[in-house]
């Protein structure tokens, strides 16, 4: 960290980009909120902007509009000149990144370029490049860093944070962009001292808030078990991050739990030699904390690799709002989980409740870091709780077909909240009609377990009436039936999987009938109910 803000302090006139690399866990976005949190004390701070799995985060759709919006604050003029702009033309945040970097960055810029008031903020973080899944898209971004350093009016150095990726590994090593970035290469690094002094401070944390306090001395824990945890670490502040989260919980004796992780260190081979696997020691915490606890294993699984795919469905789907906000109540939630697996009530928050140094389960669930679902879908890694994407995909359409099916009968009575079984209701149909047989391997996948009976059931369920109430209660996003069958239908590929059974004939159907009677006849579909 003290190399990036030298650099960010002297500034080279030629080279005001930097690359912050690392691999998985190394600290990359612990010191980039560190350098922010820095930057915004001494009042340097341009914008930043941080890429991360789950609530729209991990594209790049609302890059340019959040930098924007955080220059309108830190620069003197700019947030008129923006509003200017954006009366002109309110479609603005509608247009490609790059009219939106020259509309809302480059001639707010121009316009106050000769206030020579607005020159103190210095920089603007970009965290966690590798996150964004479209690669077309994190080198979008990197070519428009490069079109806003090359103009005149932009005084701004830029730090790029991210894994060494392949394609932006490449993009910085070659020209126009190796002769004027700066590369900070963290595995040259090393954060042996950074990681032990990281671990003092939050172990006295510990010792001055936990309600068993009492019985922690001032010299818990000991030097030789904090030179443990450190080699443990090899690097990596997920590996320590995680050991605090799991430490301090209120409920249990902090030293009993460390006392446990400690034992995993003697148990393998001695923690000073380097193991074969980057991720062995980091492997080895989250096994030994998912099994230091008595729950359903079946249910943990299931509910584990439902997390992510849930994310998946939500963000490729365009169901958020440009601030990132969830447009639908379609997140992982402990009430959706168990309504959509038909769990008794409260079984989410049980299966879930003693894992919290690993999930956060407060409000929409989701992974601390990244690691947590590379190693749920490593079978050599995860052992019991590995399950396949083709195990995880059945699982999903069986509970959806039970669901379409009963929600068919059940939301007809006036008693069923409507509105609050929109958001379940909706996965059921998005994530259902994607799926068919033969996208997996049959011989080794809970799909097979499909009778001809239950596929004929798939193939021939009756979605218009359904369809008919979700454009009831969709009406804020979809203004008219086409805007939904657009949104519902792939743009440019094929219909796939059920979608040619139950969206073709609907979208005939739409063509030839006026938008208003469409309205009415959904209306009175859904009112069928």
């Amino acid at each position: 960290m003290h190399d990036v803000m030298e650099f960010i302090d002297t500034g080279e006139p030629s080279r005001r980009l930097a690359w912050l690399s690392g691999p998985a866990g190394a600290g990359k976005t612990c010191i980039q909120r560190s350098i922010v949190e820095e930057c915004l004390a001494g009042h340097i701070l341009g914008g930043s902007f941080f890429f991360g799995s789950g609530f729209g985060r991990d594209n790049a759709d609302g890059f340019i509009a959040t930098i924007a919006h955080q220059l309108c604050y830190a620069v003197p003029g700019f947030r008129e000149a923006v509003l200017r702009k954006i009366s002109f033309d309110p479609s603005i945040f509608n247009k490609s990144l790059v009219f939106q970097n020259q509309h809302l960055i480059l001639d707010p810029l121009e316009d106050v370029y000769n206030n020579r008031e607005w020159i103190q903020p210095k920089v603007i973080i970009v965290d966690g490049l590798d996150e964004c899944r479209d690669t077309a898209q994190r080198l979008q971004v990197i070519h428009l860093l490069r079109a806003l350093m090359q103009h005149r009016t932009f005084p701004f150095c830029v730090i790029v944070s991210s894994r060494p990726e392949f394609d932006i590994l490449t993009a910085f090593a070659e020209e126009p962009f190796s002769s004027i970035t700066k590369k900070f290469l963290l595995h040259t690094y090393d954060s042996d001292p950074d990681i032990l002094a990281y671990l003092v401070d939050e172990f006295a944390r510990i010792r001055r808030t936990h309600p068993a306090r009492g019985r922690l001395n001032e010299d818990w824990p000991s030097a030789q078990a904090l030179e443990t945890l450190v080699k443990m670490a090899s690097g990596q502040f997920i590996f320590v991050s995680t050991v605090i989260r799991y430490v301090e919980n209120r409920q249990k004796f902090p030293d009993l739990l460390l006392d446990q992780i400690l034992k995993t260190a003697s148990a393998r081979e001695a923690p000073s030699k380097v193991p074969t696997n980057a991720f062995a020691e980091l492997d080895a915490l989250y096994t030994g904390i998912f099994r230091s606890r008595s729950v359903d294993r079946s249910q943990l699984r299931l509910v584990l690799h439902a997390i992510p795919e849930i994310w998946r469905i939500v963000e490729t789907n365009s169901l958020l709002t440009e601030s990132g906000d969830l447009e639908l109540d379609l997140g992982p939630s402990p009430w959706m989980l168990d309504n959509f697996f038909g769990f008794i009530p409260g079984t989410t928050d049980i299966v879930l409740s003693q894992f919290h140094a690993l999930v956060h389960t407060k409000g929409y669930i989701c992974f601390y870091h990244k690691s947590m679902e590379d190693y749920l879908k490593t079978p050599e890694r995860s052992g019991d709780l590995f399950q396949s994407e083709g195990d995880t995909a059945a699982q999903f359409v069986l509970a959806s077909m039970k669901n379409l099916q009963r929600w068919s009968r059940t939301l007809r009575s006036p008693a069923v909240d409507k509105g609050a079984a929109f958001g379940a209701l909706y996965l059921c149909v998005r994530f259902t009609w994607k799926q068919t047989p033969e996208k997996y391997d049959i011989s080794t996948s809970k799909l097979a377990a499909l009778t001809t009976v239950e596929l004929a059931k798939m193939l021939h369920f009756d979605l218009t009436i359904l369809l008919g109430w979700i454009f009831l209660y969709g009406r804020r996003l979809w203004p008219n039936p086409n805007d939904m069958l657009n949104h519902m239908k792939p743009q440019s590929a094929p219909l796939e999987g059920l979608q040619d059974r139950w969206l073709h004939p609907i979208a005939q159907s739409v063509k030839m009938l006026h938008t208003c009677e469409v309205s009415a006849l959904f209306a009175s579909d859904a009112l069928r109910f």
